[in-house]
C-alpha cells in the first residue's frame, strides 16, 4: 500500500513540476537543485504523513477486526445461548402441548362420564317411576312419586342432595319389602264402583284387600283395581296366611300384571282375533287339509291288498299245472281289493304275453293315481302353512316397527303386544303343518304298500300265465 502511494505522489508531483522545469531550463542549477530539495522534502514529508495514516488506519482496521472477531464471538455465544434456551422452551412447549392433550382427554371422558351418570340417573328415575307406578309400597309412602316425577323433569345435572334422596328411596323401598303393611285408600272393583278399603300390603310383591275372601290389587294409572281369581283356594289361602293359620302363601311375583290374566282367560275366539287376517287362510288350510287326510284315510284303509294267488291243480299223470280261471275266480271274489280288479281287467281272451303285459301296465298307472289322489295336495297344505305363517308374522312385524316410528319405544308394553301378535301366526302355521304331516306319512306308506302288492301279483300273474302256455279261455 505505502510504496503504491509514494509512486503515486511522486508522478503528480513529476507531472505539476514538468512545465516549470522546462521554463526554467536556462536557470542556474544551484536553483533547481534547492526546488529538487524542496520537493523531495514536501514529497517526504508528505509520504511520512500518509505512512503515519496508513499506520492509523491499519491499527485501526486491526482493532475494528479484533472488535469484530470478538462481537462474532458475543454474537455466537449468545446465538447458542438462544439456542439452548430455544430448544428448552419448544420442551416446555410439548410437554404443555402433551399436557394439554392429556387434559383435554380427561375434560372429554369427565364430560362424558358426566354424561353417561346423568343418562343413568334420568333412566334410574324413570325406571324407578314405572316400577314404583307398579309397585304396592306406593300405597305406603305416596309422596315419593310426586318427588320422582320432580326429579325426572330436572334437566341438570343431579347435585348431591337428588342422589341421597334417591338412595334413602330405594333403601327405604328395600326395607319395605321384608313388612307387612296396613293402608287405606280408594279401591275401583270389578263392577266399576269404587270405596275405600282397608289393604294388607306384603313386601313389594303385591296388596290385597283386608276381607274375608282377599282380592289381588292391580294398580293403574287411575285408581288401584280389585281383581278376584279364578281360583278360590288362592283367596283362601292368602287368607289364612294373614291370620296365621298356614305358612303357605300365594305370592304374585308380576306386581299385578299377571292378574287379568287370571280373572280373563283367553279363548279361542280371541285368539284367533289376535292373529289378524292371515290367520284365517291358515284355518282354512288346515279344514280342508284334514277333511281330504280323512277322505283318503277311509278310502286307502277300506281297500285290502291282494292275498297271494293259488292255481295248482293235479291231473292224472299227478302232473302239477296252472289253471288261469281258478285264478280269476279267486279274484272275482276278492271284494275291496283294487289289485284284483285290475288283474281281472288286464285277462282277456286270446290275449299274448306283450299284449297282456302292456294291459297290465296301463291299469297299474291308472290305479296308481288313484292311491296317489289327493296325498300330493295334503303335503303341499303341510308346506303352505308355515309360509303362510310366516307371512303374517313379517306383516305383524312391520305393522309393530311402524306404530314404534310414529309413537316411540316407551312403553315396552307396546312392543311385545306387537310381536306377540305377529307369532300367532306362525304358531298356527306350525299347528296345522304338523298334523297335516303326521297324517301324509302313513296315507302315503299305505298307498305305496297298495301299489307294491299290485305289481307283485301282476309279476306272478304274468308268470302264470306264461306257464299256462301263453294262451287261455275266458271261461
Amino acid at each position: 500500500m505505502k510504496p503504491i502511494l509514494i509512486i503515486l505522489l511522486l508522478g503528480f508531483s513529476t507531472l505539476s513540476t514538468l512545465p516549470n522545469a522546462l521554463a526554467s531550463e536556462s536557470d542556474e542549477p544551484s536553483q533547481q537543485n534547492e526546488k529538487y530539495a524542496e520537493i523531495d522534502q514536501a514529497v517526504n514529508t508528505h509520504a511520512n504523513q500518509i505512512i503515519q495514516k496508513n499506520q492509523q488506519w491499519q491499527s485501526r482496521l486491526k482493532q475494528e477486526i479484533s472488535d469484530v472477531k470478538s462481537n462474532q464471538q458475543d454474537l455466537d455465544q449468545r446465538l447458542t445461548d438462544k439456542k439452548q434456551k430455544l430448544a428448552v422452551i419448544n420442551q416446555k412447549i410439548a410437554a404443555l402441548n402433551a399436557q394439554k392433550k392429556t387434559l383435554s382427554s380427561d375434560y372429554k371422558n369427565i364430560v362424558d362420564d358426566m354424561k353417561l351418570v346423568q343418562e343413568a340417573y334420568q333412566k334410574t328415575i324413570r325406571s324407578l317411576s314405572q316400577q314404583w307406578q307398579q309397585s304396592p309400597t306406593q300405597l305406603i309412602e305416596p309422596q315419593r312419586r310426586q318427588s320422582l316425577e320432580n326429579a325426572q323433569s330436572h334437566p341438570g345435572f343431579p347435585n348431591l342432595v337428588r342422589l341421597n334422596e334417591l338412595m334413602t328411596y330405594a333403601v327405604g323401598d328395600i326395607k319395605m319389602t321384608a313388612k307387612v303393611s296396613k293402608s287405606h285408600t280408594a279401591i275401583s272393583f270389578e263392577d266399576g264402583h269404587v270405596s275405600d278399603e282397608n289393604l294388607r300390603v306384603i313386601g313389594g310383591l303385591m296388596a290385597v284387600t283386608d276381607t274375608k275372601e282377599p282380592q289381588f290389587v292391580m294398580f293403574t294409572d287411575k285408581l288401584p283395581t280389585a281383581i278376584t281369581p279364578n281360583n278360590s283356594t288362592m283367596s283362601k289361602n292368602i287368607s289364612q296366611w294373614l291370620t296365621n293359620q298356614t305358612q303357605l302363601l300365594p305370592l304374585d311375583l308380576s306386581q299385578g300384571r299377571m292378574l287379568p290374566s287370571l280373572a280373563d282367560q283367553q279363548t279361542f275366539m280371541d285368539w284367533v282375533k289376535k292373529g289378524g287376517e292371515v290367520l284365517w287362510p291358515i284355518l282354512i288350510l288346515a279344514l280342508i287339509g284334514i277333511i281330504i287326510a280323512l277322505w283318503r284315510a277311509i278310502v286307502l284303509f277300506r281297500w285290502h291288498p291282494l292275498p297271494h294267488l293259488t292255481s295248482l291243480d293235479e291231473n292224472k299223470d299227478n302232473r302239477v299245472k296252472t289253471d288261469l280261471s281258478l285264478i280269476k275266480q279267486q279274484l272275482l271274489k276278492a271284494s275291496h281289493t283294487p289289485a284284483a280288479s285290475v288283474l281281472v281287467n288286464s285277462m282277456a281272451i286270446d290275449s299274448s304275453v306283450e299284449s297282456m303285459d302292456l294291459r297290465l301296465k296301463q291299469l297299474m298307472l291308472k290305479q296308481m293315481s288313484k292311491f296317489e289322489r289327493g296325498l300330493g295336495f295334503i303335503a303341499l297344505l303341510a308346506a303352505m302353512a308355515p309360509m303362510l305363517g310366516l307371512l303374517g308374522t313379517v306383516s305383524g312385524m312391520i305393522e309393530t316397527f311402524q306404530s314404534l316410528t310414529e309413537f316411540g319405544n316407551s312403553d315396552p308394553k307396546l312392543l311385545s303386544q306387537g310381536i306377540s301378535k305377529a307369532l300367532i301366526t306362525t304358531q298356527a302355521g306350525l299347528l296345522v303343518a304338523l298334523p297335516l304331516l303326521l297324517l301324509h306319512y302313513p296315507l302315503k306308506r299305505r298307498a305305496q304298500a297298495l301299489s307294491l302288492n299290485m305289481e307283485q301279483q301282476a309279476a306272478l300273474l304274468l308268470a302264470l300265465f306264461i306257464e299256462s302256455g301263453d294262451k287261455h279261455d275266458n271261461r
